[in-house]
């Protein structure tokens, strides 16, 4: 008979040790799961509730995992570890995600990832042995930052990252990314981006390590339906960094994805939905056994319709749950009951022949979480409805299991193609196009669809030959500015005004200057207002309109670097006005919070940006989002305040909504004034009797409001996140801008074109004139 199941002193509520598959687990394994249960049962689980009701990070719950030696699970013990088995490691998801807190075990799967990651290359890396070594002693929890705002889920695809050698030792490194578990609570992180000297080529991927201190993050925004405490959110990592942060040789991204984050997560997250379902058993038999109909004389457990949902769903989790420790085995037998010695062999695979089986394992267990958490709640009628049972926070944590990426949408796609198609027909990177259905769709064309598109495909041809002859060899050499055909400009000359005053520049391109902070203010909830008093009253910036100037600062002995839009114009004599979004976790954000008038902080510019001279282009077009409108406001600032300036202006401005669009009052009395500036509002959420545009910016929008390619000098500015420039780059493609009018604010800029455009297409400059 099995043993009796408890919680505490008292027998355990929900299903018994009868339904527990332990004959797969070692003695010390269910040693390790009986004092996981405990530590649940004591801290994690009445921590949950806390984390999920007041949106809180859940560093008590994950303390506690490394005070019983849990963060460092597959660590080997000669590093301090467990040195345990993807079995083990399943279990511990599961049994955190059932008797604890979903949110907390999801946390656990990015850091387990993360370690896996790291104990892929451990082997000739002091550095990453000796973090391996500290994580429970020093509580030290990573996480994984593989998503992409342009790409989304289709997280091997990091499109909107940089990588660059400085030299032999050290690295530059960008990295955006959309959707990362425990951004900026995290105390290290694991990052994939594009390799150095990467070709082009998307799979060519490399990952390197990251501290807490080197991340901008912003959870602040973070409202789900479910997995409150998970802090999940963007991030943005840029900086230079020693070579010794990449995990692995250049380009061995893509095989530490086949043989440890992706089997892990996979892995990982189908044990967390199996320990949700089983949550949901636990609590709703709880219920179900307890709750008495006194007209009727029965429990609601007594009632057929209420057996038939418990055996449907417990036959179906239990399904799902012998998947996955099969597969688990099958991961322990491939790899030598998971010997991380085995790598040194950089080419040794063991996991990546059976991706197409442990995609499955989440497919399977997100979507039964999905049904039995519905069954549950229906189960339990009212009373499984409401807060105080907790059927409620599982029902909503379980529907992250399909939606989280690869979504089930995704899976079943690459799953299908494999069995129908082949391996060879997963097409991660886009490298092989499929001629089949190109073929297919020609013949639907008539002649005349078929001489426009070859028109078309002639044009890109040559308009790609054409950039490949005539790319510039600076242009792209830049990091910071991969438009530059030449370092940028310096207005370095003394201006005389008509009072007979000389206006020397204050900032230099090549040292730093200490400004002074006049004045600061908030200018909406999340964004703040800086003006920096230069050196003497008389000051211009030294800077042309559209350049961008850098700041650093010094905290805890360690400098810190971050690049600002100016929204003061270069001639505004005396002082430079900054904008700055803050973020929860990033030192300049929180370094700049704590300013006050008279504290002083180095700036040095100009660093790059766009080049604006007045009357150089007929039509400016500036695209803007959020925060990002800075550039474009110093711009309209610039050109109309010179009533010689003829340039005519439009700017199409996105903003979520509309009390957060910058600088409103004085646009709409530019707009109201003068006959150059064409003013768009575009908002995610409009009032009501807005008259403006809704939505993103599209290409009908475009269509709308800017004038089509007609011979006149016209260059379109955006000034935005990734996201929104590449959707604008595919509607202005197929309005038949060209690409060599578009200037993207960003060191990702030029990448993003290419992959629109084609890879050797002509790039704008940094110039009006596009003159390189």
């Amino acid at each position: 008979m099995a043993k009796k199941k408890m919680w505490g002193g008292r027998e355990f509520w929900g299903f018994g040790s009868e339904h527990d598959p332990d004959w797969i687990l070692t003695e010390k394994q269910k040693k390790i799961q009986a004092d996981l249960i405990e530590v649940c049962r004591v801290k994690i689980r009445p921590q949950a509730i806390i984390c999920d009701r007041k949106y809180e990070f859940p560093r008590e719950s994950l303390n506690a995992l490394a005070e019983i030696g849990l963060l460092g699970l597959l660590v080997p013990e000669e590093l301090g570890g467990l040195g345990e088995n993807h079995v083990c490691c399943s279990m511990v998801c599961e049994t955190l995600a059932r008797y604890g807190c979903p949110s907390t075990a999801m946390v656990y799967t990015m850091h387990i990832g993360a370690v896996a990651n790291l104990l892929f290359r451990h082997h000739n890396s002091r550095r990453i042995k000796e973090l391996l070594s500290r994580l429970d002693k020093d509580k030290l929890v990573g996480t994984l930052s593989y998503s992409d705002p342009v790409t989304g889920g289709h997280f091997w695809f990091p499109m909107s990252s940089k990588v660059q050698y400085v030299d032999k030792e050290t690295i530059q490194l960008l990295k955006f990314g959309s959707w990362c578990t425990s951004a900026g609570n995290a105390d290290w992180y694991v990052v994939q981006t594009i390799s150095p000297d990467y070709g082009g080529d998307y799979s060519n991927l490399s990952c390197f390590l990251i501290y807490k201190d080197e991340v901008r993050a912003n959870t602040d925004d973070w409202q789900a339906l479910g997995m409150h405490g998970n802090m999940s959110g963007p991030l943005v990592i840029e900086g230079k960094f020693n070579l010794d942060r990449m995990i692995g040789p250049p380009g061995d991204g893509r095989m530490s994805n086949d043989e440890t984050v992706d089997p892990y997560f996979l892995i990982c997250t189908a044990s967390v939905w199996n320990g949700i379902s089983l949550a949901c058993l636990d609590v709703a038999k709880m219920h179900v056994t307890r709750k008495t109909h006194a007209d009727m004389g029965m429990r609601v457990c007594d009632y057929p319709t209420i057996q038939d949902y418990f055996g449907d769903c417990t036959a179906d989790t239990n399904s799902s749950r012998a998947f996955t420790f099969m597969m688990c085995q099958a991961l322990d037998t491939n790899t030598n009951n998971n010997d991380w010695s085995l790598y040194t062999d950089l080419k040794f695979q063991a996991r990546a022949q059976l991706f197409h089986w442990l995609f499955q394992t989440k497919f399977i267990a997100a979507k039964n979480v999905s049904t039995v958490s519905d069954t549950m709640l229906h189960a339990c009628g009212g009373t499984g409805y409401k807060i105080e049972l907790g059927l409620e926070r599982l029902l909503r944590d379980a529907k992250a299991g399909w939606v989280m990426g690869p979504s089930n949408e995704v899976i079943r796609q690459i799953v299908g193609k494999f069995v129908l198609l082949g391996p060879e027909s997963i097409d991660f990177w886009d490298q092989h196009p499929n001629e089949r259905m190109i073929h297919h769709e020609l013949q639907k064309m008539n002649l005349s669809e078929k001489k426009k598109l070859v028109k078309a495909l002639l044009e890109d041809v040559q308009a790609e030959e054409r950039g490949a002859e005539a790319k510039h060899p600076f242009q792209e050499t830049d990091f910071e500015n991969p438009f530059n055909t030449c370092p940028p400009a310096v207005n370095d000359q003394v201006i005389k005004t008509n009072d007979g005053v000389n206006h020397a520049p204050a900032l230099k391109p090549d040292q730093w200057v200490p400004l002074t902070l006049q004045s600061n203010k908030l200018v909406s909830e999340k964004m703040g207002a800086f003006v920096f008093s230069l050196p003497n009253k008389t000051d211009h910036s030294g800077c042309l309109p559209g350049q961008y100037v850098a700041a650093k600062v010094t905290v805890q002995g360690k400098e810190h670097l971050r690049y600002f839009s100016p929204v003061s114009c270069p001639d505004d004599f005396g002082h430079i006005d900054l904008v700055l979004r803050f973020e929860t976790q990033g030192v300049m954000s929180c370094y700049f919070k704590t300013l006050r008038p008279g504290d002083k902080v180095d700036f040095q510019g100009p660093c790059g940006g766009f080049e604006y001279e007045a009357n150089q282009l007929d039509e400016l077009t500036l695209l803007a989002s959020g925060g990002g409108v800075t550039p474009a406001v110093q711009l309209i600032r610039s050109i109309l305040t010179n009533n010689q300036d003829k340039t005519k202006i439009t700017l199409l401005y996105f903003s979520e909504n509309y009390n957060e669009i910058l600088f409103r009052e004085e646009l709409d009395q530019y707009a109201e004034s003068e006959k150059r500036l064409r003013l768009v509002y575009t908002l995610g959420e409009a009032p009501e009797n807005w008259d403006g545009e809704e939505g993103f910016i599209d290409t009908h929008m475009i269509a709308r409001h800017i004038a089509k390619p007609n011979g006149i000098r016209h260059k379109i500015v955006m000034c935005g996140g990734p996201s929104m420039s590449m959707s604008c780059l595919h509607s202005l493609r197929s309005l038949g801008f060209p690409s060599s009018c578009i200037f993207i604010y960003g060191q990702c800029g030029s990448e993003l074109v290419k992959a629109v455009y084609g890879k050797n297409v002509q790039l704008a400059t940094h110039r009006c004139d596009n003159v390189v």
